[in-house]
């Protein structure tokens, strides 16, 4: 590369940015250096123009279709694409889903509505398949960054290529520029003495002078032109290299701590859910030994009034005594009515004994 470019830089006092060439301050020495290559411009040969330089602007056109191949076959989008994807799945991870507070907890427990919250185990599982997911665009991601440097090594051949290509054009360019002031010197001489030539010559070399000049202007613009990829070639490179480094940011330093931070957060919700667990059955606990004491309470406060209470209360026993008492006076009446009957009984069987007796006598 640095080759090329001290080779370019030889052609650079002779030649600028823009094409022009100078040839005020060429010497003896440099014009015979362009002489084996101005001396493919044969005015006898029709064709010594239209083939000037043919040869290189053939390879111009060679290492464009390699530079447009490259172009095509790598595609950096896809390393970019590819980045995206993990950030999305990145980006999918919600670490506030892990926590299901009072009111999820209250929807989890309606049917019909219960499907809207989100279950932790199911939750735990599809970041899981996140994580599976994030694993092999990893892989595609590293496989792009290799493909990178690779490409770049590519275009780094390419690009030298293309400034030796530039060197040579330019030579071909001050040679014709060498030549085409050769010519003109040539055909003043002739305009000056026209008598002494045929018209043809003077239309011929008026004519070569003319496509000459023609070439060269087209040379200047396939220069320019090849200038021009050197420039598209480094921001591929560059591009290239950006997609590279930030992948490597991503896959080095980003995916690490999101892996970190991740198993953290699962870590501590799983946590808070052992506590949520050790709290229920504490306050279950609490609430059962509460009950159980109040109920013990209950019972020995109940125990204790029946221990103390007699079998047969005083109320029992006076009302069965009034009982008793008001049952032997009646029978005593009904005795007394019974004997009171029976003496009646007797007396009138006696008056009806008498009246009987009376009655046989008379």
């Amino acid at each position: 590369m640095e080759e090329n470019q001290l080779a370019t830089q030889e052609n650079t006092a002779l030649i600028d940015k823009d094409g022009n060439v100078n040839l005020t301050s060429i010497s003896e020495a440099e014009v015979n250096n362009f002489k084996s290559i101005s001396n493919q411009l044969n005015e006898n040969d029709a064709n010594s123009i239209l083939n000037y330089g043919a040869e290189i602007q053939n390879s111009i056109a060679k290492q464009s279709d390699t530079f447009l191949t490259n172009v095509r076959t790598y595609n950096s989008g896809e390393v970019g694409t590819l980045i995206n994807d993990l950030l999305t799945e990145l980006n999918y991870v919600d670490v506030d889903q892990l926590d299901q507070g009072p009111f999820k907890r209250f929807l989890s427990k309606i049917p019909l509505l219960n499907k809207l919250v989100v279950d932790v185990k199911k939750l735990f599982q599809q970041y899981d398949k996140i994580t599976v997911n994030i694993d092999k665009i990893s892989n595609k991601v590293k496989a792009g960054m290799i493909n990178s440097v690779k490409d770049n090594s590519a275009l780094q051949t390419m690009f030298d290529g293309n400034v030796g290509l530039i060197k040579e054009m330019e030579k071909h360019i001050i040679a014709g520029q060498i030549r085409f002031k050769e010519l003109n010197e040539e055909l003043a001489v002739i305009e000056g003495n026209p008598s002494q030539y045929q018209d043809y010559q003077i239309s011929d070399k008026r004519n070569f002078i003319n496509r000459l000049d023609k070439r060269l202007a087209d040379m200047k613009i396939v220069r320019f032109i090849m200038l021009q990829s050197l420039a598209q070639i480094r921001v591929v490179q560059n591009n290239n290299t950006s997609i590279a480094e930030k992948a490597q940011s991503i896959l080095t330093t980003t995916m690490p701590v999101w892996k970190n931070q991740l198993t953290l957060a699962v870590a501590l919700q799983r946590q808070k859910q052992n506590i949520e667990v050790q709290r229920r059955v504490s306050e279950t606990t609490n609430t059962i030994l509460q009950k159980n004491a109040e109920m013990l309470k209950q019972n020995s406060i109940e125990v204790a009034k029946e221990n103390e209470n007699t079998v047969v209360s005083l109320e029992t026993l006076k009302m069965t005594t009034k009982s008793l008492i008001d049952t032997l006076n009646e029978v005593k009446q009904i005795h007394e009515q019974g004997t009171a009957t029976r003496r009646q009984l007797d007396e009138g069987l006696q008056s009806l004994e008498v009246e009987l007796k009376k009655g046989v006598i008379s």
